[in-house]
């Protein structure tokens, strides 16, 4: 995938390399622990002081939830002053189905790392497996250089593991590629990403963030119809003309921080 623009950069996106994915997985366990347990409103002290002081994350000793705390940050913000965090935070109770496809998003595009792997998950068609030195390779060829054989052994276990919590892949030591199921909410985090990196219209069906959602585009106009029933963007469509912008869900985003 290209860098992120500018404007992705404002809104929380990174194109600075992290260690995140050489650690951890997405971490969808412990990021629906902690939104269950911490109010939408916080700050981002006390996700902190959540993490670390209340270990409501229940991590074995102080150095297992300053690196837990540390992760999280990396991989979602934990800042209600980070947009892409802010629209995370506000979709994620609203649309309970889409919470795995949209952490993956949120994920990537705050992670260059996992952010080029999914080229490698698109092009791989359903039922095709997908192996975990795969994702090392494409890893590899985006940072030549960068990470030891003993690393990208591990960082392509992890990228594996977050594609399966993501719901895109199955199985144990051998992975096959599975096709996921839309929502509003993943809907339009995934336009949104294309849109801040660019693109709009039609033309939001070419990106990468959209074609993750492995759904034709009249099921993602059906689940874009929803999103703007409750206001959560604003769409319209005419033949071959396509609008959708997101001014409510901007201003309900600048309303929490």
């Amino acid at each position: 995938m290209k860098e992120l623009t500018p404007a992705a950069i404002t809104f929380g996106g990174s194109n600075t390399y992290s260690g995140v994915s050489t650690s951890r997985t997405l971490m969808l366990r412990e990021l629906t622990s902690l939104f269950a347990t911490v109010p939408a409103a916080s700050s981002i002290d006390d996700y902190k002081y959540a993490i670390i002081t209340q270990n409501v994350l229940l991590k074995p000793s102080a150095v297992t939830r300053s690196k837990t705390y540390s992760y999280l940050r990396d991989r979602f913000g934990l800042n209600p002053d980070i947009p892409i965090f802010s629209s995370l935070r506000l979709l994620w109770e609203r649309d309970p189905a889409g919470q795995p496809l949209m952490a993956l998003l949120v994920a990537a595009f705050r992670d260059p790392v996992l952010r080029s792997t999914i080229p490698l998950v698109i092009q791989r068609s359903p039922y095709q497996p997908i192996l975990s030195p795969e994702f090392a390779e494409q890893i590899n060829l985006a940072f030549p250089g960068k990470l030891r054989d003993k690393t990208l052994k591990s960082t392509g276990e992890n990228t594996t593991s977050t594609y399966k919590q993501s719901g895109h892949l199955s199985g144990k030591s051998h992975c096959i590629r599975q096709r996921v199921t839309p929502t509003p909410g993943s809907t339009i985090l995934a336009f949104l990403l294309a849109s801040l990196n660019g693109s709009g219209g039609t033309a939001l069906f070419d990106t990468e963030w959209v074609q993750i959602l492995d759904s034709p585009n009249e099921s993602l106009l059906a689940e874009a119809r929803i999103a703007a029933s409750r206001g959560w963007l604003e769409y319209r469509h005419a033949g071959d003309v396509l609008e959708i912008t997101f001014r409510q869900l901007k201003s309900a985003v600048g309303a929490l921080q």
